[in-house]
């Protein structure tokens, strides 16, 4: 059985991650290989309690980042080693490097964040879909913007992400051309990773 790898898609808000991390599933699975999609904040309890907004606008950045940490060790225990153990490749729409940028920006102590996640397993690709922040903010329908959305915010965040790139562990895909473009990037990613797998 061939070993499954995971990928992660990253990026601001905006940047086209859900659409994108979908597309990779459907283009891997058009290659004859399992495939499975997945996300963070995931849909199991921290989770949830993340994506309720049970803290308010104002809660903590430290402990925002703790539950990100601990959503992160559950969703792997239970979701993503057993998928890779079957050989699938499992693609997770936002994962470890969203902590480091999001609150390594907002607690201002990436090493920090970084230490809270040492025991989540690096993907095997990481794609970072870079995005000016006034760019994804107009991409955004919601009419409440969250307390991520802010453009200081982002701003923070985006320095984070592209730091990891020049650092290599990201790979970076300019996402604010045309979805075509940044599709061949990542198709071409996708293509290099499974030969690398072989």
């Amino acid at each position: 059985m061939p070993r499954g790898a995971l990928i992660a898609i990253e990026g601001i808000d905006g940047a086209g991650k859900t659409v994108n991390s979908r597309w990779v599933v459907d283009l891997i699975g058009s290659m004859g290989l399992r495939s499975s999609y997945t996300r963070e904040p995931t849909d199991g309890p921290i989770g949830r309690l993340l994506r309720s907004g049970a803290f308010g606008e104002f809660s903590d950045p430290r402990v925002d980042a703790l539950l990100f940490a601990a959503d992160r060790l559950h969703h792997l225990a239970q979701t993503i080693e057993p998928l890779l153990s079957e050989g699938v490749m499992v693609v997770s729409d936002r994962y470890v490097h969203s902590s480091i940028a999001y609150q390594g920006a907002l607690t201002g102590d990436r090493a920090w964040v970084e230490e809270l996640n040492r025991f989540a397993r690096r993907p095997d690709l990481a794609i970072y879909l870079d995005v000016d922040p006034a760019i994804g903010l107009s991409r955004k329908l919601s009419e409440r913007p969250t307390k991520f959305e802010r453009v200081e915010v982002l701003e923070r965040v985006r320095d984070l992400y592209l730091e990891l790139c020049e650092e290599g562990e990201l790979l970076r895909i300019d996402a604010s051309r045309d979805l075509e473009n940044v599709r061949k990037d990542l198709m071409k990613a996708v293509e290099e990773l499974l030969r690398n797998l072989r």
